[in-house]
């Protein structure tokens, strides 16, 4: 089956239905009273010792799991 074309008419009026429910941002939401503050970039001690955490149970999930594939393949040749 092949697809219908638009004809010209149709992509106009499409083109002006697109135009007319498009999202718009009124001026009223833009402006506020409140200052906001802005989120800081800084690392706390605090952060860099869970990344540390982190990264030291990964190292060790990582090497449980080299020893475990490595027991399982002496296993399974038969040394």
């Amino acid at each position: 089956m092949q697809k219908s074309r638009k004809t010209k008419k149709e992509k106009v009026r499409s083109t002006q239905r697109q135009q007319q429910s498009a999202f718009k941002v009124k001026e009223e939401w833009l402006k506020t009273d409140s200052k906001k503050s802005r989120p800081s970039n800084e690392v706390s001690v605090s952060g860099t010792k869970f990344f540390r955490q982190d990264l030291t149970k990964t190292f060790v999930l990582t090497m449980l799991v080299l020893a475990l594939e490595l027991a399982l393949w002496l296993y399974l040749s038969g040394r």
